[in-house]
């Protein structure tokens, strides 16, 4: 269910609150363990050997069980979109050169920070002291997808909460990802992770940033979506590579 700070309530929009912090905890992921091996390149189930799909049965299963998805998110009016620089109303600014071609028709812009918590990174990093890579690989996998699974459960939360207002979110768009802006690739800076984080300032966040702008617990994910109108056609995925920081 979503909670939200209600003592930073200032006022709302129908469904989602504006300008306060919300948290979303969608329960365990959910998943087929057999991605776990496509994602590594299995394509024929019937000619995988039975101990590598035991494997992944056992792996998914227990990285389920201790996988604590928590969404960290707020919606905030943004005053102008010029060219790469993303200003709203509360006086912080980010910079994407991306942002006038993904970002410019969007009123209001949330930031999120998500995470499955720190027990899936304590259990790769055992698989990794038992020197299994095999089983650390999976599980670190297993960890990405309950990532994905969270991130499309928080979109259709809020999809919901702002479908009556006749907006859903965009894509999502993330520092240290690089984006294609007339031919050209682009990259967001990964420093701008601080931007987002200081989106949250007033509350203590399950997730930690590093000097590096990398997050603990490692399988953790941060970003920006705009607002836009729920007519709008739905947008190219504006991601081009994967971050080095997910």
């Amino acid at each position: 269910m979503a909670m939200i700070n209600k003592h930073e309530f200032s006022h709302s929009l129908p469904g989602i609150p504006f300008g306060v912090i919300g948290v979303l905890n969608p329960g365990a992921p959910q998943f087929d363990p057999m991605k776990i091996l496509r994602i590594h390149g299995y394509k024929n189930m019937e000619k995988i050997r039975p101990a590598i799909r035991k494997a992944a049965d056992e792996i998914a299963e227990q990285a389920i069980g201790v996988m604590e998805p928590v969404i960290h998110f707020k919606r905030m009016a943004v005053t102008e979109c010029l060219r790469e620089n993303l200003f709203l109303e509360n006086g912080l600014t980010f910079t994407n050169p991306a942002f006038s071609q993904y970002l410019s028709e969007a009123q209001e812009v949330v930031t999120v920070v998500i995470t499955v918590g720190k027990e899936l990174d304590d259990e790769v990093d055992d698989f990794m002291d038992r020197f299994e890579p095999l089983e650390a690989l999976f599980m670190e996998t297993a960890g990405w997808l309950g990532i994905e699974w969270a991130t499309k459960k928080f979109v259709e939360f809020f999809n919901a909460g702002t479908k009556a207002e006749g907006r859903r979110l965009s894509k999502r768009m993330g520092p240290g990802y690089s984006y294609k802006v007339d031919g050209v690739v682009a990259v967001w800076s990964l420093e701008e992770q601080r931007q987002i984080f200081k989106t949250f300032d007033d509350v203590n966040l399950p997730v930690q940033l590093m000097e590096s702008c990398a997050m603990l617990p490692k399988m953790s994910r941060s970003g920006l979506y705009g607002l836009v109108s729920i007519n709008r056609s739905k947008d190219e995925n504006p991601e081009q590579e994967l971050s080095l920081n997910e």
